[in-house]
């Protein structure tokens, strides 16, 4: 018995001393991160304004380990294309649409990036489709995804008052559970909107010149000659070789490693 009890005494004693340890050190570890972070971020923008855009791309590398922040991946989208890297450079600016999809100087961006590739795409965007995506396309990813939980909460419990409630109350009851019901369906097509632009499957061919294959081998023909910045689909996987489609249909096999994936899975 007296062992047991010295036995439950020093458990307690270590568990005290962890859980001290942890309440005077973990506040000492967050601002050493976040300090860390902003140094490493204002260390990539002096280094870019320098003019040194290859220093400045191992800055934010380091700070895209710990953060995902818009500005961060449109500065380092930035130096990308000042050193010629057009692919990486259209990858980082759709990084930063998705987080910051109203902001002018991105969607500019990747507009220019596009068009200075030498791969042009020749699909020419349904003008009225075109304005459907960019009204589904207000609200970023994040916001929309809990807005939409929220919305579909807030409009059960309007249903269900409504259902509870007197004749009275009943009937403003119905309109705001109508329009709670509407903007919950629009969230809803925008998550979907939005989880087609930010597929695993998107790729950005990183190298200046690739030709793709009619099979997963150098000893495949040849079908296509492409360039560095195309955006591709990727369709298929096959040791280190995948299968990709390009916009218009065309496609064929490639090394994986002539492509970066703009959004990897989660």
């Amino acid at each position: 018995m007296a062992a047991e009890l010295k036995h439950r005494a020093i458990q307690l004693w270590h568990t005290g001393v962890l859980m001290v340890g942890f309440w005077f050190v973990t506040p000492c570890l967050v601002p050493a991160y976040a300090a860390t972070t902003a140094d490493l971020f204002q260390a990539a923008n002096q280094a870019y304004e320098a003019g040194d855009f290859g220093r400045a791309l191992v800055y934010y590398d380091s700070a895209a380990m710990f953060v995902r922040n818009a500005n961060l991946y449109y500065n380092r989208g930035n130096a990308h294309f000042k050193l010629g890297a057009i692919g990486r450079a259209i990858a980082d600016y759709n990084r930063a649409y998705i987080l910051a999809p109203t902001d002018v100087d991105i969607r500019q961006n990747l507009e220019f990036g596009r068009a200075y590739r030498p791969d042009k795409t020749l699909v020419i965007p349904n003008p009225v489709l075109r304005f459907l995506t960019a009204l589904l396309r207000l609200v970023d990813l994040a916001t929309v995804k809990l807005a939409n939980g929220v919305l579909f909460f807030l409009t059960l419990l309007c249903l269900g008052l409504v259902f509870f409630g007197g004749p009275v109350q009943r009937r403003p009851l119905v309109v705001i559970a109508a329009v709670l019901a509407a903007f919950w369906l629009y969230t809803g097509a925008s998550w979907l909107s939005w989880a087609a632009e930010v597929s695993p499957a998107k790729a950005v061919v990183v190298v200046p010149e690739l030709t793709l294959r009619s099979g997963p081998g150098e000893e495949y023909k040849e079908m296509v000659i492409v360039h560095d910045g195309l955006e591709v689909l990727v369709r298929s996987r096959r040791g280190k070789y995948v299968l990709v489609q390009a916009p218009g249909g065309e496609g064929g096999w490639a090394e994986s490693s002539a492509f970066e994936q703009i959004f990897p899975a989660r």
